[in-house]
């Protein structure tokens, strides 16, 4: 990749983050590159060596690159150079894995690599042969050249090209070190001689007898084995078998020059002729200036159709040694004397994808030379039963292959890479994609290699607008995936990233669940910021994170435990995740502060009908007191006077019950220490029975609503039961609390006032909201004030507003 490309500015995500958020909402920029983001994972992977996991990073790093560039071809080739890389520092260090006992996994993973890396060489090699098309290519002159005419029609014939270019990678991905290693052993084996058959030869000059009986040839003519039906002295036999066997294999690789090379080297010129004999005629001279002097040599077989024809039956006859027949079949397309050769499924792709190629190539120029071809010639190729011969396509390769192999080649062919290297081939986009998601639904164990290649080849296609061509629900679920599998691997520092390839709608949607994963505020706070220098919609993700945090919780009237009792209970985890989300949402909620106040009061009913109140005071403590003022604009005023009001509702609640507490605190000191003179108990109380009418006379109702904004939301039902039940269960809570101190310290007036206020009609009646054990238990109170007022009334102090407000 060029200069330019890798130092694209940026802006760098490494968690150097110090200011606060609205010093972050600068016009937002997709340059970001991962080139200094440290993947930051504290869980050790087991059996995925350390290039693996920079090849995450480097992934994501040259999809950055491409975006700036809209190069997607350097990304394609990128792609495979990273994986290379990666492959090869793995293979240096796989004789490791013999010391520390994870040879199985980790040779499972290493070639599980190499599948990846051949994979993208594949797609970069495919993408280059559809892509780059000659356009310079001069007019065939008739009788001058095969080669152009096979040329011109490659221009106009994507799958013939993308045959090619499948063929050339089958060969490339084949001529790995361990096959160049295995060739190498096998041709020290062959001997540089001047002529082939040497010891048979020697044999006929020194030891030939026509009168004694003669198992060899007795000639050198290269077919004399058939001809004489004599055999081969067993050296040379032997030779022979091994010779064919390495051209072969110098064949399968796309070694022809190699190939003759060694056959003229042992003596095989005839060998060699045949593979010459296969190259395309061309006479450059037709095509060079009328200037020039230079005079070049003839290229390839201008007889080679009738030359194929010959070929054609020669690769059958079963006189000749397999390998003799599967060379002559590759050289004209013959695929059933390949077939025998073949020992994997690469193998067989290969063989039926060169033989289609061959086929093409032969049916062109029979097309082309049709008028200088025999009857008997036409009849074979371009009669309508001659088309037999010519059937081989390559949709239906794939099926063949299936069709005619044994049963572990059709497993092979079934692999996941296999069948992604299949549609990628015939760029059938859509069930490509939903053979990946099939392979992901049917493997519990997750696959690194499969979901980094089929995650980025999807990204590809996506990014070039192919998105017609395959469903798009499909690709969200594998890129979803793949991010999935980055937090399983806590590779956090990626995961946004990705999130930003999702269609918006599903960006907040899988941020939200990334949100969730993470342990601790920090970090969540980290990756918002992060998320919105990548344009992810981090509010509606917050709503959404806010909106998982709920639970389901009954409110149950009906239950009287602990109504006397300020105390309050302990949060558990999911509390605390609560307020977690809570703290969240205002902090980093920009426009949507209502709906932050929304779940404030969801959260603030659960905690209430818990008697959780420290949930409640942190809740409080996360908006300032002058709500209305600041944090509502004056759009939402109007939609949220019903929240505020709650809100509000929830803070006088817990200020009563603070009092409350307060002033048992005194009280219980003051009991402990009667010699104080000083009543503190006696003094705070005036600021008890403040802080409890706050509730009892709460303007138009404690929990009440006052305009129909809430009837047209989802929820109003379940939450105007919730305020019902709440109201029924803590103002009279609330109210047995305040009785009972002034039984206690013998405050009759104010337990007759209280009484009365309950019972007023101007103020909702609220007696109307206590049990029939309440209110006995709020009666006999009152009665117990009554009897010592009674009992004090024919004393001269008694107070006489208090009797006649008894009276």
């Amino acid at each position: 990749m060029s200069e330019s490309i890798m130092n694209v500015e940026s802006t760098v995500i490494d968690g150097s983050f110090t200011q606060p958020l609205e010093s972050t909402r600068l016009p937002q920029t997709s340059n970001w590159s991962p080139n200094n983001t440290t993947i930051r994972s504290s869980k050790t992977i087991p059996c995925v060596t350390k290039s693996e996991q920079q090849l995450y990073k480097l992934y994501a790093q040259a999809l950055a690159d491409s975006e700036v560039t809209q190069d997607w071809s350097s990304w394609v080739e990128m792609m495979a150079i990273n994986c290379q890389k990666c492959c090869s520092e793995a293979e240096i260090s796989h004789p490791i894995a013999f010391r520390t006992g994870r040879q199985t996994q980790l040779s499972r993973n290493i070639r599980m690599l190499q599948v990846e890396r051949d994979s993208w060489l594949l797609w970069n090699r495919a993408r280059d042969t559809l892509n780059n098309i000659r356009q310079d290519l001069p007019e065939v002159i008739p009788g001058s050249s095969d080669r152009l005419i096979v040329e011109h029609h490659l221009i106009n014939d994507p799958q013939l090209r993308m045959a090619k270019a499948v063929q050339g990678w089958l060969q490339a991905i084949k001529l790995d070190e361990r096959y160049q290693a295995d060739l190498k052993m096998a041709m020290t084996k062959l001997e540089p001689k001047r002529i082939y058959w040497e010891k048979t030869c020697h044999f006929l000059k020194s030891s030939y007898n026509a009168n004694l009986p003669n198992p060899y040839i007795t000639c050198l003519d290269f077919d004399a084995t058939h001809k004489q039906k004599r055999r081969l002295c067993d050296t040379d036999e032997q030779e022979e078998n091994d010779l064919l066997q390495i051209v072969f294999s110098l064949l399968r690789v796309g070694e022809y020059s190699k190939a003759k090379s060694i056959c003229k080297s042992t003596g095989y010129h005839w060998l060699a002729a045949l593979l010459s004999a296969n190259e395309l005629y061309h006479d450059e001279n037709y095509y060079c200036s009328e200037a020039s002097d230079i005079t070049y040599p003839v290229e390839g077989n201008q007889k080679r159709i009738q030359w194929i024809e010959s070929m054609y039956e020669l690769s059958m006859d079963m006189r000749l040694k397999l390998y003799e027949r599967a060379i002559y079949g590759l050289l004209c397309g013959r695929i059933e004397a390949l077939i025998p050769v073949c020992k994997t499924y690469a193998d067989y792709l290969w063989a039926y994808t060169s033989c289609y190629i061959e086929q093409e190539i032969h049916y062109i120029l029979m097309r082309a030379h049709e008028h200088e071809l025999t009857d008997i010639e036409k009849h074979r190729v371009l009669s309508d039963h001659g088309l037999e011969n010519h059937q081989l396509k390559m949709p239906s390769i794939f099926d063949e292959i299936l069709a005619g192999c044994p049963t572990h080649i059709r497993d092979e062919a079934v692999l996941p890479f296999n069948a992604i290297q299949k549609y990628l081939i015939l760029a059938d986009y859509d069930r490509l994609f939903h053979s990946i998601l099939s392979f992901l639904h049917t493997n519990s164990e997750s696959n690194g290699s499969l979901l980094r290649f089929a995650s980025h080849i999807c990204l590809f296609l996506y990014e070039q607008n192919h998105s017609e061509k395959f469903n798009q629900n499909t690709f969200i679920e594998i890129l979803t995936t793949y991010i999935h599998h980055l937090i399983e691997l806590e590779f956090k520092d990626l995961v946004c990233y990705y999130i930003s390839k999702l269609p918006p709608n599903d960006q907040s949607t899988i941020m939200a669940k990334f949100l969730d994963t993470l342990s601790n505020r920090q970090d969540k706070e980290f990756y918002l910021k992060q998320g919105f220098t990548y344009k992810i919609d981090i509010d509606t993700s917050l709503l959404i994170l806010a909106g998982n945090q709920r639970r389901d919780q009954t409110f149950d009237k009906e239950n009287n435990e602990e109504i006397i009792s300020t105390n309050s209970k302990s949060l558990n985890e999911n509390d605390h995740k609560q307020l977690e989300a809570l703290k969240l949402l205002t902090t980093f909620l920009s426009t949507q502060t209502i709906d932050a106040l929304r779940f404030a009061n969801l959260i603030c009913r659960y905690f209430l009908n818990d008697a959780k109140y420290e949930g409640i005071r942190i809740s409080l403590s996360y908006f300032p007191h002058d709500i209305d003022v600041h944090i509502i604009d004056a759009n939402n005023r109007q939609q949220s006077e019903d929240d505020i009001r709650e809100f509000k509702a929830f803070g006088a609640y817990i200020a009563a019950l603070e009092a409350i507490q307060r002033w048992s605190e005194l009280h219980q000191k003051q009991q402990e220490n009667t010699s104080t003179a000083t009543r503190e108990d006696q003094a705070y109380l005036p600021i008890v029975i403040k802080a409890c009418y706050e509730v009892f006379d709460y303007p138009q109702g404690w929990l009440v609503d006052i305009t129909n904004v809430h009837q047209t939301l989802p929820d109003n039902e379940n939450r105007q039961i919730e305020m019902s039940i709440l109201r029924h269960k803590y103002i009279p809570m609330l109210a047995c609390n305040l009785f009972r101190i002034f039984d206690l310290v013998k405050h009759e007036q104010e337990t007759f006032r209280l009484i009365v206020f309950l019972s007023d009609s101007r103020k909702q009646q609220l007696y109307t909201l206590f049990s029939k054990e309440t209110l006995n238990s709020v009666l006999l109170l009152t009665e117990h004030a009554a009897e010592r007022c009674l009992d004090r009334q024919q004393q001269p102090q008694t107070d006489d507003i208090t009797v006649n407000l008894f009276l």
